[in-house]
């Protein structure tokens, strides 16, 4: 299969709209095979497996068959090259020297360890630049990035992916067929920027004559009679710039668009890729790129190529969200979502760069509390990873980064803090090994709540560009959601709208903003099926074009829920208002919607301020076998979703935990781990008759828990 650079930019292009409905291109392969196949690269009798990077290109060579030596004598199982190396690689223009990477990889397997290498696109060489400087990225501003950093290329410009093309697929032919590669990264951190270049604005436009297919179509979904701003052809389309306006607004549809367009764009980059390494490697090589655990302009679901996607994962970074000292042990958010996103994707994932310590980057950077980073390695375990690395095994004695950790500090041979504790986690992992059982399952307990997430990147895309409020966050909303559900100890799923969703009793679906007929429909047979169904405020007010509906608000939703939505409401800052639930009170201030209940719908919660005092903020229903709930408002502190999640799992007559925001308990492969973010001591429900491997209940803060029944 040819590289896409041989097509024309037009049908590129075509290629790019395909991404958005991402559905599509997960149908090329079954998901059964195809998770059966992604799976074999990781033998389940091997759990997670650990790793580190290493730069030798940043060593003395002398160095390097010590450092290698001492990182397998440490016990890690692989390492990583060539990440940012292309100026190593190719030196000057079609002039490649492999012979320092090759050198590094045979040291590394004399060592005993295996080599996951990395394509270096996300750092052009200063030549390249030199020669062609339209191949850099501009800016909302109009200011052309320059050599000197990284992700600074414009992935729409055809001259850019050539050497692109050319500099993978030498690569893939040298080293694809090499038994100690286990496999390849894609470029590093996708993060679809915003670009504003020439190359950018012919792509966009072309994008949108496939998408749209003539200009008055475009302008019917652009609502081009509004201000005038219909257009009489494509090439007259330039790209929206918000930071210009701040009054008055873009269309929200065309930088929905452009979002789309953006995100295609960069997974069309790292397909293209994709295609050109399966092109020359073997079939026991995978390749996968490590997107960002929080990501919001890239939508790891368009990369449907690689074999797999894994993430990075940094917990502290100077926030402080349960507040005390929880800020050395991290977000208690972070993991849990990103492995269950993740995996969800492919059926696998690992976390490609982990947080070894003390980073560099954030605007405050604490050291983690001890025993954290071994928390996270546990976490991910728990989570389902079948791999951990982490970012970097040499503390950096110069450049931007000095600042961040490693595995060994800046004499090149002691333990970090992070180091030891890694260290710890991979004599945990020799001892889950030994107590694997391959033909254990799931307790019945924990698949009866088992549960989706429904999630879509472009529902982020809008809720973002028209927040209403400035104390909108739509991750911060879903963090209260994951963490609701979590306190159960439900396994949980993220998944896309063309997912089963009858392999789920429970499925939650919060300001899921954008929906189709489609879509309601088969929640509707979901729930009469059976299923349990939770939707939240800002669902359902809107089609795919990010239009409203013709008809009541969120009307496609109402017979669903079982109410009419009469308005919506925020509240200024300094403000709150009061929900009532049975003897319970909640305090809201960001968004609410007054709700007018159907005959047969039950009234969950009220408001009890504000001039609609009384009237209905959440509800719930029964429908077939199943039923739905719709949370109308959004508390505070997450503490009235909590409490409603977890009645509708009761109410379901499921059995479920009660764990505290930020503790987790997970079952993965016969065994459970629980992990501890808050400050508090937490006694971890463990039966009397289990077996504990790893550390201690009660469980301290940081610190992880792992047992047998």
């Amino acid at each position: 299969m040819k590289g896409l650079l041989a097509l024309p930019i037009k049908f590129l292009c075509t290629l790019l709209l395909a991404g958005i409905a991402s559905q599509s291109l997960f149908a090329q392969v079954p998901a059964n095979s195809e998770q059966a196949r992604v799976a074999g690269f990781f033998p389940a009798k091997n759990l997670m497996t650990i790793g580190v990077y290493y730069y030798p290109e940043q060593w003395p060579a002398t160095d390097w068959g010590r450092d290698l030596a001492n990182i397998k004598k440490l016990g890690f199982e692989f390492t990583h090259f060539a990440e940012f190396a292309w100026t190593y690689i190719e030196p000057s223009e079609n002039n490649f020297d492999f012979a320092w990477l090759d050198s590094a990889i045979a040291l590394a397997q004399k060592a005993g360890l295996r080599v996951i290498l990395c394509t270096p696109t996300a750092a052009p060489p200063a030549w390249m630049g030199e020669k062609y400087p339209e191949i850099y990225l501009v800016d909302e501003k109009g200011r052309r990035r320059e050599h000197g950093n990284r992700a600074n290329q414009s992935v729409t410009n055809e001259k850019y992916l050539q050497y692109a093309d050319r500099v993978v697929a030498a690569l893939a032919q040298r080293y694809g067929h090499n038994p100690n590669v286990m496999g390849w990264q894609v470029d590093n951190e996708p993060g679809a920027t915003a670009d504003y270049s020439p190359s950018a604005r012919r792509a966009f436009q072309q994008w949108l004559q496939a998408r749209y297919g003539t200009i008055d179509s475009l302008n019917q979904a652009w609502v081009g009679s509004f201000w005038s701003t219909r257009y009489d052809s494509f090439s007259q389309i330039g790209i929206p710039n918000t930071s210009i306006y701040v009054e008055d607004k873009l269309s929200p549809h065309t930088v929905l668009d452009f979002k789309r367009f953006t995100a295609d764009a960069q997974a069309a980059f790292i397909n293209r890729q994709a295609d050109t390494l399966h092109k020359y490697i073997g079939p026991n090589q995978w390749v996968t790129t490590n997107y960002t655990n929080v990501v919001y302009d890239a939508d790891p679901r368009r990369s449907a190529k690689l074999d797999f996607t894994s993430f990075t994962m940094y917990p502290v970074n100077g926030t402080n969200i349960a507040g005390g000292n929880s800020f050395r042990t991290g977000s208690p958010y972070k993991i849990a979502e990103a492995t269950a996103y993740y995996r969800s994707i492919k059926g696998v994932t690992g976390v490609m760069e982990l947080q070894p310590g003390q980073v560099n980057w954030a605007p405050i950077n604490p050291q983690p509390i001890p025993g954290a980073v071994h928390m996270w390695l546990l976490h991910a375990f728990a989570g389902g990873c079948s791999f951990a690395c982490t970012y970097r095994y040499r503390h950096p004695l110069g450049s931007s980064e000095m600042y961040h950790d490693g595995i060994v500090g800046t004499d090149g041979v002691t333990l970090e803090n992070g180091g030891k504790e890694f260290v710890q986690a991979i004599g945990d992992m020799k001892k889950l090994r030994a107590n694997y059982d391959g033909n254990s399952q799931m307790p019945a307990a924990m698949a009866k709540r088992k549960t989706a997430f429904l999630w879509d990147h472009e529902n982020l895309w809008d809720l973002e560009n028209q927040p209403q409020t400035t104390a909108w966050d739509t991750w911060g909303y879903r963090n209260k959601f994951t963490a609701a559900v979590k306190s159960t100890a439900a396994p949980v799923d993220f998944i896309s709208e063309t997912d089963n969703f009858e392999a789920y009793p429970f499925l939650v679906a919060p300001a899921y903003q954008l929906v189709s007929q489609t879509l309601v429909d088969k929640w509707v047979a979901y729930v009469q099926n059976g299923g349990h169904l939770i939707l939240s405020c800002r669902t359902g007010q809107k089609d795919k074009n990010g239009h409203f509906f013709a008809g009541k608000l969120a009307t496609h939703i109402l017979p669903l829920i079982g109410a009419d939505l009469e308005f919506f409401d925020m509240l200024v800052p300094g403000v709150t208002g009061n929900v009532k639930s049975g003897q319970a009170n909640y305090t809201w201030n960001t968004w609410a919607e007054i709700l007018s209940p159907h005959a047969g719908t039950k009234v969950l919660a009220t408001y009890a301020n504000q001039f609609y005092a009384g009237k209905a903020a959440a509800i719930t229903r029964r429908m077939g076998k199943g039923s739905v709930t719709y949370i109308g408002v959004q508390s505070l502190d997450g503490t009235l979703e909590r409490d409603i999640i977890r009645s509708v799992y009761k109410d379901a007559g499921v059995a479920v935990e009660d764990l505290p925001a930020g503790v987790y308990m997970e079952w993965r492969d016969g065994f459970f781990t629980a992990v501890n973010y808050i400050q508090n001591q937490v006694k971890v429900p463990i039966a009397k008759v289990s077996h504990i491997l790893v550390g201690a209940n009660p469980l301290k803060q940081g610190q992880a828990v792992v047992w047998k029944p």
